[in-house]
């Protein structure tokens, strides 16, 4: 199940019997009422992707200023202003993303240097990811895969997620000693995930 702008959204296996599927959708009422309810507290950006625009970036909000040029050029100015030099015709959107993909690599590899000994684990590998409905995930081989457009959000939210997903590192699983393991590196844990809870939808959407 996914809950997004547009509503909830439910994928089945071919044939599965309508009854099982409202079925699971009810046994998981609840799950679905708080996203919708979230989702709804922030309907979507409506970027015009031009001069002008909000954008989040580490907790701060930067105004898009975007200009000709010859190559595609991003800085970040004095005053927080996100300054794009693009040719013409060039996607803004597109600029912006690779924007923002570029510096979640470097902050998500910083984080996860400065949180893993506090786990006492060793640096996994990174991955980005551009999931609609996770922000981050870790598998059996120890990868970690970090959603790039969490680098919106505060940094103490950012560190919640990456602890999170260090901590399935020892525990994958979100079992008590998991979220003891997640508390001890990351004492204000609780504040982060009601972040995510109350602007999470507005981060996705973008």
């Amino acid at each position: 199940m996914t809950v997004d702008q547009r509503g909830l959204a439910v994928s089945v296996p071919w044939k599965t019997p309508e009854r099982r599927v409202t079925a699971f959708v009810e046994e998981h009422a609840d799950w679905v009422l708080r996203k919708l309810e979230a989702w709804s507290r922030h309907p979507a950006r409506r970027a015009a992707w031009a001069s002008g625009d909000v954008l989040h970036f580490v907790g701060r909000q930067l105004r898009l200023e975007v200009a000709p040029g010859p190559v595609a050029l991003a800085r970040l100015d004095e005053g927080d202003r996100l300054c794009l030099e693009l040719p013409a015709g060039a996607p803004v959107r597109e600029a912006v993303v690779q924007w923002y993909r570029g510096h979640a690599q470097a902050n998500f590899r910083e984080r996860i240097a400065l949180l893993a000994p506090r786990l006492g684990v060793p640096a996994p590998r990174l991955f980005l990811s551009s999931a609609r409905t996770r922000w981050g995930s870790c598998n059996v081989r120890g990868d970690v895969r970090l959603n790039w457009r969490l680098v919106q959000a505060p940094q103490p939210t950012i560190d919640y997620v990456v602890v999170h997903e260090l901590a399935h590192l020892i525990e994958m699983n979100h079992s008590r000693r998991f979220w003891k393991l997640v508390a001890g590196a990351c004492p204000q844990y609780a504040d982060a995930r009601a972040e995510l809870d109350r602007m999470g939808p507005y981060y996705m959407d973008i």
